[in-house]
């Protein structure tokens, strides 16, 4: 196994001093020592970043596969679907277009975009009726 180039280290203020104390020393390319080893600072921020982020839901690596699978036959049928020349290719038709509107690209995304708005305003609506 390779040894990381790389590590993220969480400070925060101990009882003996504040961090304002070795703030004025937190430059990027400064040296920095941890036990007996040294490295270089390359980047810094002010707050907690990771620990929020340890918080999040854990990515689940089934539902990912999922979504990016997803994603590919969405982009397929999107932008490439109909120039297959198949007799067999699925294609979006747009009802409130007419008959035999074929929506693509950025037309198919906005119709999606409004459909899903749409429906979800319904929704609202409906929960709130008693």
């Amino acid at each position: 196994m390779t040894p990381p180039d790389r590590i993220t280290l969480v400070l925060r203020a101990c009882e003996a001093a504040p961090l304002s104390s070795i703030l004025p020393y937190v430059k990027l390319g400064e040296l920095v020592s941890v036990g007996r080893g040294l490295a270089v600072i390359t980047a810094a921020s002010q707050g907690d970043l990771v620990s929020p982020a340890l918080e999040r839901e854990a990515l689940n690596i089934d539902e990912h596969v999922r979504m990016a699978a997803d994603a590919r036959r969405y982009r397929w049928l999107r932008d490439q679907a109909l120039s297959t020349d198949s007799g067999h290719t699925p294609a979006v038709f747009d009802r409130a277009g007419g008959i035999g509107t074929v929506r693509v690209g950025e037309d198919l995304d906005q119709r999606i975009d409004t459909a899903i708005r749409h429906l979800t305003t319904q929704q609202v609506v409906q929960e709130r009726q008693p």
